[in-house]
């Protein structure tokens, strides 16, 4: 198949751009011919082999996101030319009405993905939840509504989609990961551990995310007194960056918890699996997360997960398994101490995460995605749309 992927998002440190890389780079390892679609850093458009960038600017309202004023562009005309057997959108925003464009010309059917909780982040930011509702309610029904599929990250997001009456197929298709960069750490964790500042002995809880308001990382840290007041060796350590990190900073200086909260700030993506090795639990309190690629990379290193109650856990926590949910303070206290006490339990749910992580591989996600494709394409043929249920 000959696939067009757009995307604001390309080539960033961030989930969608993760999940795109991923399904380019898994589709073109199946033989097929894929070409990205996506936005520049600057004003100017440019191309890097298969992948095209349109000028841009900072769209200043939401993290990562750029948006073009581009009417016409000769690299839009290239991929015309070429001519793709299908799209997959997987934007809302500018790279979707480019998109949109070639689409039309070239009679193609489409896909989209729906990646971002625009309700949660409203919410975020305090915009009004009845007027965020039925603003996004209005939006998401224009710009999904002419899909031959919807595909949704987990059942979270197509229960939104459903309340807010989207007029096209949706599928729930989860986000996968490659198993493979999340090896065992066999050496190493001492001298890490000692980098970082904690103890050798000592009980980490492990946050990795882009340290923004609406991942509500500062719960995590609210909550760190009463942990201590049980077992005072239990570290929590924050992996990422972002906009937040020097309010979150502050909040840790206010509570006098440097000697119990880390920092290691923005790690290469190819180190990472070694920071969740590092740790004992993971922990999130974010209800932004639309699935959480974090949550699946702690499956696959090991991880027993204390998280947020949210519906994007459903599949990923399996209660009293491989982990707990919370929604107060006093839960989270003793899920967390339920864990440390008992080294049993705590292999034991590191043993069934590792195994809940097969279900969400690569292979898994291009797989599923791949079949979407065959079936959208047959359908449109014979002027049908798809209703592939996966």
């Amino acid at each position: 198949m000959k696939i067009l992927l757009a995307t604001d998002s390309y080539k960033q440190i961030n989930g969608v751009s993760n999940s795109v890389g991923l399904l380019a780079q898994g589709l073109r390892e199946r033989g097929h011919e894929v070409k990205v679609l996506s936005l520049s850093e600057n004003h100017k458009s440019y191309r890097e082999g298969d992948d095209y960038y349109i000028g841009s600017m900072d769209a200043m309202i939401y993290p990562d996101l750029r948006f073009s004023l581009a009417r016409a562009d000769e690299l839009i005309d290239r991929l015309v030319e070429w001519h793709p057997d299908i799209a997959h959108i997987q934007t809302e925003f500018s790279a979707n009405f480019l998109a949109m464009k070639i689409v039309k010309k070239c009679d193609i059917p489409y896909v989209m993905t729906a990646h971002t909780d625009y309700e949660e982040y409203f919410k975020s930011k305090n915009v009004n939840a009845t007027l965020a509702r039925a603003m996004i309610k209005n939006f998401e029904r224009v710009v999904y509504g002419k899909a031959d599929t919807l595909i949704v990250p987990s059942y979270k997001i197509q229960e939104l989609v459903e309340i807010y009456k989207v007029r096209c197929p949706v599928v729930v298709i989860p986000t996968g990961i490659e198993l493979k960069n999340y090896p065992e750490m066999t050496h190493g964790k001492e001298q890490l551990l000692q980098k970082l500042g904690i103890k050798n002995n000592g009980k980490v809880l492990v946050c990795v995310s882009r340290i923004s308001k609406e991942k509500n990382i500062g719960e995590l840290i609210d909550y760190m007194p009463a942990l201590l007041r049980k077992d005072p060796e239990i570290t929590l350590l924050i992996v990422g960056g972002g906009p937040y990190l020097d309010k979150l900073r502050e909040k840790v200086d206010r509570l006098e918890l440097n000697d119990s909260v880390r920092f290691a700030g923005m790690i290469p993506s190819d180190e990472v699996y070694k920071y969740y090795r590092v740790g004992d639990i993971f922990v999130c309190g974010s209800t932004f997360e639309t699935q959480g690629l974090t949550y699946v990379e702690a499956l696959a290193n090991a991880l027993p997960l204390v998280c947020r109650e949210d519906k994007c856990l459903i599949n990923i926590i399996e209660q009293g398994e491989n982990g707990f949910t919370y929604t107060n303070e006093e839960e989270y206290v003793a899920h967390i101490l339920t864990i440390l006490s008992d080294r049993a339990l705590q292999k034991k749910m590191s043993t069934a995460s590792v195994g809940k992580s097969y279900a969400f591989s690569k292979e898994v996600f291009i797989s599923s995605v791949e079949q979407l494709y065959l079936d959208v394409i047959a359908k449109h043929k014979k002027g049908e749309k798809a209703t592939t249920e996966l």
